[in-house]
């Protein structure tokens, strides 16, 4: 796993894990094809000397634009930092709105302009920028699509927050600005911590996976099947309660928790939150009959923040999972470590606030 070479000598051990088992990971990339329009930057002569460049997009379709983008608007801040984080934030010239409110981004990208909200961006703005390339989220895109790629503007999907297709989206970025090695070294790290975390949890029984409340942003909102937390979850050794509703976010009761009795309860935070970690854990616990919990009781409630849980950095909060949920397994992995190495490495700032809460022993 391309950990950072600065990390201490406690991930040593972590490191010859990782890298024992560094092949067992494949990419989750599919062939089929789609082929975007030509960019405002080849139509109006810029990038003239160039060739072709061909990703998978998060969905698995390619797209192949004329040129490498030199100016890029990305309507979601996990792109935003995957692009910095492989040292492309000089190609980033607009963002959203929900971007803004993310400091350790804006400080790396002081030049980029807002072209408003993700799901309905302005049109103009984005013209005004003359963007090669806007780089989306797959399955929800905004809601103007079809009058900003009749304006010309090019478009393509990359998550950038999901597990599973964070490698290959990793990679795509790579091939798009032209930074393939660190691309490639960062999709390993994703893959191989990946492998680590299926090859210990391997060794167990479903009977000895804990059921887990998985709760959402919004209070009583429980990650359900498809989500990210759900994704997570499988690969992290635990039962998620809410894997059989008929959404991937499914507004529950207090009383049907209660009458689940998970192990664990779990919580991803908005960045917006403002309160405590510790609070909001209190205030959950004193919910109407949730004193009869399991989890409760035995002062299992555990919370994320969205940084942590979805997005590049991912992968860490899946060894924070695992490490929750079968300490016995995962007591050689130090994530607080890791996250400071990903802040040396690639985003700096980003292990600057609470990830975790309480932090796994």
């Amino acid at each position: 796993m391309k950990i950072p070479e600065n990390s201490a000598v406690i991930l040593v051990a972590l490191i010859i894990i990782i890298a024992a088992i560094a092949g067992c990971v494949s990419s989750p990339e599919q062939n089929r094809s789609q082929t975007t329009a030509p960019t405002l930057a080849a139509a109006t002569g810029t990038n003239a000397t160039c060739a072709p460049v061909t990703i998978t997009q998060t969905d698995g379709t390619t797209a192949t634009l004329p040129c490498q983008p030199e100016r890029i608007i990305v309507t979601n801040s996990d792109a935003a930092e995957m692009l910095i984080a492989l040292g492309a934030a000089d190609k980033i010239v607009g963002i959203t709105d929900s971007t803004k409110n993310v400091s350790y981004i804006m400080a790396k990208i002081p030049q980029a302009e807002s072209i408003g909200d993700w799901q309905t961006p302005n049109i103009e703005k984005m013209l005004a920028l003359k963007p090669d390339v806007v780089i989306s989220y797959s399955s929800s895109r905004p809601k103007n699509i079809d009058q900003i790629l009749a304006a010309n503007i090019t478009v393509i999907s990359l998550d950038c927050y999901r597990l599973p297709t964070l490698a290959s989206d990793a990679r795509a970025i790579g091939v798009l600005t032209g930074h393939g090695q660190k691309a490639e070294e960062y999709a390993e790290s994703i893959e191989n911590a990946t492998a680590l975390v299926r090859d210990r949890v391997s060794t167990l029984t479903q009977d000895q996976y804990p059921t887990v409340y998985f709760e959402g942003y919004s209070d009583l909102t429980a990650a359900g099947p498809g989500s990210g937390s759900d994704e997570l979850l499988m690969i992290a050794g635990g039962k998620n309660i809410a894997a059989n509703l008929t959404s991937s976010s499914a507004k529950v009761s207090a009383e049907w928790v209660v009458s689940e009795k998970p192990a664990y309860i779990m919580k991803v935070i908005s960045s917006k939150e403002t309160r405590p970690f510790s609070q909001i854990a209190a205030t959950m616990a004193n919910r109407t009959g949730w004193n009869t919990i399991p989890s409760v009781q035995q002062n299992r409630i555990y919370l994320f923040s969205g940084g942590i849980e979805y997005g590049p950095k991912s992968f860490i909060g899946l060894l924070d999972t695992a490490k929750i949920l079968h300490p016995a397994l995962f007591t050689d992995v130090d994530t607080s470590r890791l996250l400071d190495d990903y802040a040396a490495e690639y985003v700096s700032g980003t292990n600057t606030t609470q990830s975790v809460y309480p932090e796994p022993v």
